[in-house]
C-alpha cells in the first residue's frame, strides 16, 4: 500500500493525486512557522494547492492534520535515538549524540524556529483539551524513557550511585525544552554543543569525545 491520496475530481490546483507524506511534510512546515492557532484550513489548503474539501476528505479535522505532522516530525527527530538504546548499550554517548543532533538542526534552521513539539506544547498544552492532553502524554512518555535510561546509567556506573533518576530526568527534561527556545534567538551551533556538553558532564555523564 502507497500513501497516494486521490483527491475530489472537481479539484483545482494540485494535480487529483498527491503523495500523502509530501503533503504532511509541507504542511509541517506551515504550523512550525506559524503555530497551531494561527493557522487556517483554508490557509493550509492555498498553501498546498487543494481545495478545502480535499483536505476535509483526506484528513476529517485541522486537528488530525496537525498529529499526522507533529507524529512525522518526531519520528524524525534527534530524540528518536534513545528509544533505539538497548539493555546494556552505554546510556551516555547516546545522550551526547542526541544533544550534538539537536545543535546541529537548530543551528542550521535560518528562520530560528526551535523545535517544533516545544513550540506546539507551549502554545496548546494550556488551552486546547484534545491536542493538548496528546502533546501532554507524549511529554509523559519521553520523560518515562529518559528515567528508564537514567537508571540503566546508575546501573552500568556511567552516574553515580547516588543520582535521583527521577529528578536528574525531570532535569533533563527541562533543560531540552529550555534548549530549544533558546537556540531561537539565533546561537551558533558551537555554544549550543558547549552548553550541551557541559550540562551532561555536570550530571555526571563523560564526555566520550574526551576518552
Amino acid at each position: 500500500m502507497n500513501n497516494e491520496i486521490i483527491a475530489p475530481k472537481k479539484c483545482r490546483g494540485r494535480p487529483a493525486s498527491f503523495d500523502r507524506n509530501e503533503l504532511i511534510s509541507q504542511v509541517m512546515e506551515l504550523f512550525w512557522e506559524r503555530g497551531y492557532n494561527n493557522l487556517s484550513l483554508n490557509e493550509i489548503a492555498k498553501a498546498t494547492g487543494l481545495t478545502r474539501a480535499s483536505l476535509y476528505n483526506a484528513f476529517k479535522t485541522k486537528a488530525s492534520l496537525f498529529l499526522e505532522a507533529i507524529n512525522q516530525y518526531s519520528t524524525n527527530s534527534p530524540g528518536k535515538i534513545l528509544t533505539q538504546i538497548r539493555k546494556g548499550d552505554p546510556v551516555g554517548p547516546v545522550f551526547f549524540r542526541l544533544f550534538s543532533d539537536a545543535s546541529k538542526n537548530l543551528a542550521a534552521d535560518s528562520k530560528h524556529r526551535g523545535c517544533l513539539a516545544v513550540n506546539c506544547m507551549s502554545e496548546l498544552i494550556p488551552g486546547n483539551s484534545e491536542l493538548g492532553d496528546t502533546l501532554a502524554k507524549m511529554q509523559v512518555e519521553q520523560r518515562t524513557l529518559i528515567e528508564l535510561l537514567i537508571r540503566q546509567a546508575i546501573d552500568q556506573k556511567e552516574l553515580p550511585g547516588d543520582t535521583e533518576s527521577e529528578t536528574t530526568a525531570d532535569i533533563i527534561q527541562a533543560f531540552l525544552s529550555g534548549f530549544s527556545i533558546f537556540s531561537k534567538s539565533g546561537v551558533s551551533e558551537q555554544k549550543l554543543q558547549a552548553m550541551a556538553h557541559s550540562f551532561l558532564k555536570h550530571l555526571g555523564f563523560n564526555d566520550p569525545a574526551e576518552g
